[in-house]
């Protein structure tokens, strides 16, 4: 499968009414306690529902005909929480299936949507399984997390973003689950129009527990992985997806592998010193750049992505109804 710049240009002018422009921050990486050299990240945490997965929905969404029984998706939590998003901005049905490992967070933006919720097994893939039984009888249209086109050229007008804030970079970081993010950022790379440093590396993050990219990157083909770890709940689909492994192994550069502490160490790091929030699957670009994995030359200009923000790490003693139609209202605990 080859995704064009073409297609993620169109792609971006179509949903960008919809969707926010995340902000970057330039640092040194000497302020992460890492050796100098020039540091971009991508905020991308920022974003309508607190992650990069609305993107992939609204391009879903506008790029695809919608039956009148809805949208039907299945999700860890940041995936559901984007469709009913742009399902609700649409005047969309949608039925969103999420298994028991999901965030309190992540289930509690979904409900404020106003989608069905569905809470049913223990995995990514008990969910899914459920959701295409759903799908079936009810007619409902599947947009699924990651293994399908019009998420990846949603993902890749992340890309189209950061090449115009930090033209100069040279390795660009995202984290890897099912493939969705990494994918669109590599076709976006893949496919530089001229004035953009053509030479940057794309290079996945996934964690050790769930290392859905490296397995298939050594079989060939996506295979089955171990599916657990502290980022379960956004980094652990049971293998990465056809569809995005075949434009990963083209377009991008391989793996890196980090553990569960340097997740936790990143999520400390990037609130120790910016006073940002990530949730662990949104810090595992991060991560692989704060445990050394990745080696840099001093003048590289490496761009991270901050892929996601849904969790309840930071409790500030109030909880926060995100469906009400005039923002944001607080309510005590």
């Amino acid at each position: 499968m080859a995704l064009s710049r073409s297609q993620i240009e169109a792609t971006a002018a179509l949903i960008w009414p919809r969707v926010r422009r995340t902000p970057v921050i330039r640092l040194d990486r000497a302020d992460l306690g890492l050796p100098p050299g020039p540091l971009v990240l991508k905020l991308e945490q920022l974003q309508h529902t607190g992650s990069f997965k609305v993107r992939g929905a609204f391009a879903n969404l506008l790029l695809r005909p919608v039956p009148p029984a809805g949208v039907v998706a299945a999700s860890g939590g940041n995936h559901g929480a984007a469709v009913a998003y742009a399902a609700r901005a649409l005047g969309i049905p949608a039925t969103i299936f999420v298994p028991a490992v999901s965030s309190p967070a992540k289930i509690a933006r979904i409900r404020a949507y106003g989608a069905d919720l569905v809470v049913t097994g223990q995995t990514y893939g008990d969910a899914l399984a459920a959701s295409q039984v759903w799908s079936a009888s009810s007619e409902a249209l599947q947009i699924h997390a990651f293994d399908q086109t019009e998420t990846m050229l949603g993902t890749g007008t992340l890309a189209i973003e950061l090449q115009e804030q930090a033209p100069d970079a040279t390795t660009v970081i995202a984290a890897v689950g099912g493939g969705g993010l990494l994918a669109g950022i590599a076709a976006a790379y893949a496919g530089f129009a001229s004035g953009y440093a053509d030479s940057a590396h794309v290079i996945g993050a996934e964690p050790e527990t769930a290392p859905t990219l490296t397995r298939a990157l050594s079989a060939g083909e996506p295979v089955d992985a171990p599916a657990g770890g502290i980022a379960v709940d956004s980094l652990a689909p049971a293998r990465i997806g056809e569809h995005t492994f075949r434009v990963i192994a083209a377009c991008a550069r391989g793996a890196c592998l980090v553990t569960d502490d340097d997740i936790r160490a990143a999520q400390q790091v990037l609130w120790d010193q910016l006073r940002l929030v990530a949730e662990p699957g949104g810090c595992a670009a991060l991560a692989a750049l704060l445990s050394g994995r990745i080696s840099l030359a001093a003048d590289d200009v490496v761009a991270v992505v901050i892929s996601g923000a849904n969790t309840t790490a930071v409790d500030f003693g109030t909880a926060v109804d995100f469906g009400t139609a005039g923002g944001p209202q607080r309510q005590s605990s």
